[in-house]
């Protein structure tokens, strides 16, 4: 296994769902091969993968050393590693891209270099693919084909949480990041930055594609779509967690956003 090469949608597992959408190849898998048994291999073909369950060690740009939560990662073509789950207890959705496909979409999209693990609203969409996946039917692979172009829009999407703003620009994001729970106002986040308000709510929107209080929804929706995967959880509670007026304001929020209710995406898991 040593060096492997795998092609297009070949991956170390066994296949408990297998479907072809035209030339796009989609799989529910779960883990065959011990961690120790895996070596390094290189993906020909550029591919999505969703962490079902399980615990998972991949390299992947903002993933943890052990990922224990729902996520997912893009590996554009020729991604070298081996990442792999700890122990065999584990499922795993797969969208394998052929090279062609690829080179399509990045004629329309900046598509990342290097794997990487993608925003909570793509997890979304990537769910429900898979979703798809498991319920087939005869215009499954025309759903399946649209969903890709979204999830490809999405995984286009300037990421604010990429660390390589001026530092001062980088202290007013953390501070929304850090403190989503609450509300900061312009001049608090300015004198965080030492700057004048006027110029860090023009500098902030060039850096990271919106203004810091539509960046504040983004990071209290991706905190409520991580609470969703635990049902323990009542969506009233992470509506109040997350900063919503109440749960309908939530659902509101979260079906503008993501066109299902945030009862239906935890319906999928």
């Amino acid at each position: 296994m040593r060096g492997s090469r795998l092609g297009h949608g070949a991956f170390f597992g066994d296949y408990r769902e297998r479907r072809h959408a035209g030339d796009l190849a989609l799989a529910e898998l779960r883990p065959t091969v011990p961690e120790h048994d895996v070596h390094t291999h290189t993906h020909e073909d550029a591919h999505f993968l969703l962490l079902l369950d399980g615990a998972y060690l991949s390299t992947a740009r903002g993933m943890p050393e052990v990922c224990t939560t729902r996520a997912l990662v893009l590996n554009p073509p020729g991604t070298t590693h081996r990442d792999c789950f700890r122990g065999l207890d584990g499922r795993f959705f797969t969208l394998s891209i052929p090279t062609a496909a690829w080179r399509t979409a990045t004629e329309h999209r900046t598509l990342t270099q290097e794997a990487l693990r993608l925003h909570a609203s793509a997890l979304v969409l990537a769910t429900r693919l898979w979703h798809e996946l498991r319920h087939w039917d005869g215009a499954s692979p025309l759903a399946i084909q649209g969903g890709l172009e979204l999830l490809l829009d999405a995984a286009a999407q300037p990421r604010a949480s990429e660390h390589d703003g001026p530092p001062w620009l980088e202290r007013a994001r953390e501070q929304l990041h850090d403190e989503w729970r609450r509300t900061p106002d312009l001049a608090e986040l300015a004198n965080t930055a030492g700057v004048h308000p006027v110029y860090l709510a023009r500098a902030f929107r060039r850096r990271y594609g919106c203004s810091p209080g539509e960046y504040l929804r983004r990071c209290r929706m991706e905190r409520a779509i991580s609470l969703l995967h635990d049902r323990r959880i009542a969506l009233a509670e992470i509506a109040a967690t997350c900063g919503f007026v109440d749960q309908s304001h939530f659902t509101h929020a979260f079906r503008r956003q993501h066109r299902c209710t945030p009862a239906q995406y935890r319906a999928l898991g």
